[in-house]
Protein backbone atom coordinates (compact mmCIF):
# COMPACT_ATOMS: atom_id res chain seq x y z
CA UNK A 1 0.00 0.00 0.00
CA UNK A 2 1.34 3.45 -0.83
CA UNK A 3 1.89 5.77 2.14
CA UNK A 4 -0.65 8.24 0.81
CA UNK A 5 -3.57 5.79 1.13
CA UNK A 6 -2.73 5.07 4.77
CA UNK A 7 -3.09 8.73 5.67
CA UNK A 8 -6.45 8.92 3.87
CA UNK A 9 -7.89 5.98 5.76
CA UNK A 10 -8.24 7.82 9.12
CA UNK A 11 -9.55 10.85 7.24
CA UNK A 12 -12.16 8.71 5.49
CA UNK A 13 -13.12 7.07 8.76
CA UNK A 14 -13.53 10.44 10.45
CA UNK A 15 -15.58 11.76 7.53
CA UNK A 16 -17.80 8.67 7.52
CA UNK A 17 -18.32 8.99 11.26
CA UNK A 18 -19.22 12.69 10.94
CA UNK A 19 -21.63 11.86 8.13
CA UNK A 20 -23.25 9.14 10.23
CA UNK A 21 -23.94 11.71 12.95
CA UNK A 22 -25.29 14.26 10.50
CA UNK A 23 -27.75 11.94 8.76
CA UNK A 24 -30.05 11.54 11.79
CA UNK A 25 -30.10 15.34 12.08
CA UNK A 26 -31.62 15.65 8.61
CA UNK A 27 -34.16 12.93 9.39
CA UNK A 28 -35.10 14.57 12.69
CA UNK A 29 -36.31 17.68 10.84
CA UNK A 30 -40.06 17.65 10.38
CA UNK A 31 -40.31 19.95 7.35
CA UNK A 32 -38.52 19.54 4.01
CA UNK A 33 -38.97 21.87 1.05
CA UNK A 34 -37.29 23.14 -2.08
CA UNK A 35 -36.06 26.63 -1.41
CA UNK A 36 -34.95 29.41 -3.71
CA UNK A 37 -32.47 28.24 -6.32
CA UNK A 38 -33.61 24.59 -6.01
CA UNK A 39 -31.84 23.99 -2.68
CA UNK A 40 -33.52 21.40 -0.43
CA UNK A 41 -33.96 22.76 3.09
CA UNK A 42 -34.84 21.02 6.38
CA UNK A 43 -36.35 22.61 9.48
CA UNK A 44 -38.53 21.96 12.48
CA UNK A 45 -40.43 25.15 11.56
CA UNK A 46 -42.86 25.49 8.61
CA UNK A 47 -41.36 26.95 5.43
CA UNK A 48 -41.61 30.69 4.76
CA UNK A 49 -44.85 32.01 3.30
CA UNK A 50 -43.31 32.46 -0.16
CA UNK A 51 -42.79 28.69 -0.66
CA UNK A 52 -45.44 27.08 -2.89
CA UNK A 53 -47.25 24.01 -1.53
CA UNK A 54 -45.95 21.77 -4.34
CA UNK A 55 -42.38 22.64 -3.26
CA UNK A 56 -43.02 21.27 0.25
CA UNK A 57 -41.67 17.72 0.17
CA UNK A 58 -42.29 16.62 3.76
CA UNK A 59 -44.54 17.75 6.60
CA UNK A 60 -44.54 16.69 10.27
CA UNK A 61 -45.96 13.22 10.87
CA UNK A 62 -48.29 14.31 13.70
CA UNK A 63 -48.82 18.02 13.28
CA UNK A 64 -50.79 19.53 16.14
CA UNK A 65 -54.04 21.37 15.44
CA UNK A 66 -52.62 24.58 16.96
CA UNK A 67 -49.64 24.69 14.56
CA UNK A 68 -49.88 27.20 11.74
CA UNK A 69 -51.25 25.72 8.53
CA UNK A 70 -48.92 25.24 5.58
CA UNK A 71 -49.01 27.95 2.92
CA UNK A 72 -51.94 27.83 0.48
CA UNK A 73 -51.52 25.44 -2.44
CA UNK A 74 -51.82 26.67 -5.99
CA UNK A 75 -54.60 24.98 -7.94
CA UNK A 76 -52.33 24.53 -10.96
CA UNK A 77 -50.36 21.77 -9.25
CA UNK A 78 -51.92 18.39 -9.49
CA UNK A 79 -48.84 16.27 -8.90
CA UNK A 80 -48.09 13.67 -6.24
CA UNK A 81 -47.07 16.29 -3.66
CA UNK A 82 -50.56 17.85 -3.92
CA UNK A 83 -52.14 14.44 -3.27
CA UNK A 84 -49.85 13.90 -0.29
CA UNK A 85 -50.80 17.35 1.00
CA UNK A 86 -54.52 16.53 0.71
CA UNK A 87 -54.01 13.18 2.44
CA UNK A 88 -52.11 14.92 5.24
CA UNK A 89 -54.86 17.51 5.78
CA UNK A 90 -57.51 14.77 5.72
CA UNK A 91 -55.55 12.93 8.42
CA UNK A 92 -55.27 16.12 10.45
CA UNK A 93 -59.03 16.66 10.16
CA UNK A 94 -59.73 13.10 11.31
CA UNK A 95 -57.43 13.53 14.31
CA UNK A 96 -59.08 16.84 15.20
CA UNK A 97 -62.56 15.29 14.85
CA UNK A 98 -61.55 12.37 17.08
CA UNK A 99 -60.17 14.73 19.74
CA UNK A 100 -63.34 16.82 19.58
CA UNK A 101 -65.52 13.69 19.90
CA UNK A 102 -63.50 12.55 22.95
CA UNK A 103 -63.81 15.99 24.54
CA UNK A 104 -67.58 16.02 23.88
CA UNK A 105 -67.90 12.53 25.35
CA UNK A 106 -66.09 13.63 28.53
CA UNK A 107 -68.28 16.73 28.81
CA UNK A 108 -71.43 14.63 28.35
CA UNK A 109 -70.26 12.22 31.05
CA UNK A 110 -69.61 15.14 33.42
CA UNK A 111 -73.05 16.61 32.71
CA UNK A 112 -74.68 13.23 33.35
CA UNK A 113 -72.77 12.86 36.64
CA UNK A 114 -73.81 16.37 37.70
CA UNK A 115 -77.45 15.63 36.83
CA UNK A 116 -77.35 12.43 38.91
CA UNK A 117 -75.83 14.32 41.85
CA UNK A 118 -78.44 17.08 41.56
CA UNK A 119 -81.26 14.51 41.54
CA UNK A 120 -79.78 12.75 44.59
CA UNK A 121 -79.50 16.05 46.46
CA UNK A 122 -83.13 16.86 45.62
CA UNK A 123 -84.27 13.48 46.95
CA UNK A 124 -82.24 13.95 50.14
CA UNK A 125 -83.74 17.42 50.55
CA UNK A 126 -87.31 16.11 50.24
CA UNK A 127 -86.61 13.29 52.70
CA UNK A 128 -85.14 15.69 55.28
CA UNK A 129 -88.12 18.06 54.87
CA UNK A 130 -90.56 15.17 55.44
CA UNK A 131 -88.62 14.12 58.52
CA UNK A 132 -88.82 17.68 59.89
CA UNK A 133 -92.57 17.81 59.18
CA UNK A 134 -93.06 14.53 61.08
CA UNK A 135 -91.05 15.78 64.06
CA UNK A 136 -92.92 19.13 64.10
CA UNK A 137 -96.34 17.43 63.77
CA UNK A 138 -96.44 16.64 67.48
CA UNK A 139 -97.15 12.94 66.97
CA UNK A 140 -95.35 10.50 69.18
CA UNK A 141 -92.42 8.92 67.36
CA UNK A 142 -91.49 5.34 68.15
CA UNK A 143 -88.14 3.66 67.43
CA UNK A 144 -86.56 0.30 68.15
CA UNK A 145 -83.60 -0.16 70.47
CA UNK A 146 -80.70 -2.63 69.99
CA UNK A 147 -82.71 -5.51 71.49
CA UNK A 148 -85.68 -4.84 69.21
CA UNK A 149 -87.84 -3.24 71.91
CA UNK A 150 -90.03 -0.33 70.92
CA UNK A 151 -89.65 3.00 72.72
CA UNK A 152 -90.93 6.57 72.20
CA UNK A 153 -88.64 9.56 71.71
CA UNK A 154 -88.28 11.90 74.66
CA UNK A 155 -88.43 15.66 74.23
CA UNK A 156 -84.61 15.94 74.22
CA UNK A 157 -84.32 13.12 71.63
CA UNK A 158 -87.00 14.83 69.52
CA UNK A 159 -85.03 18.13 69.70
CA UNK A 160 -81.84 16.33 68.64
CA UNK A 161 -83.70 14.71 65.71
CA UNK A 162 -85.10 18.12 64.74
CA UNK A 163 -81.62 19.71 64.80
CA UNK A 164 -80.30 16.85 62.66
CA UNK A 165 -83.15 17.30 60.13
CA UNK A 166 -82.46 21.06 59.95
CA UNK A 167 -78.76 20.38 59.31
CA UNK A 168 -79.67 17.97 56.50
CA UNK A 169 -82.04 20.55 55.00
CA UNK A 170 -79.28 23.17 55.10
CA UNK A 171 -76.91 20.73 53.40
CA UNK A 172 -79.18 19.36 50.65
CA UNK A 173 -81.78 22.10 50.00
CA UNK A 174 -79.90 24.87 48.25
Amino acid sequence: MPPQSRSLSPLLATTALALAFCLPCANAAQWKWIGPGGVIQYSDQPPPAGIAAHDILQRPAAQSVAAPPPPAASTASGGPSAAASQAQTALERKIAEKKQAERKSKEDAQRLQQAIQAQQMQQNCLQAQRQLQLIDSGQRIAQLDAQGNRYFLSDSQRAAQRAQALALIAQYCR
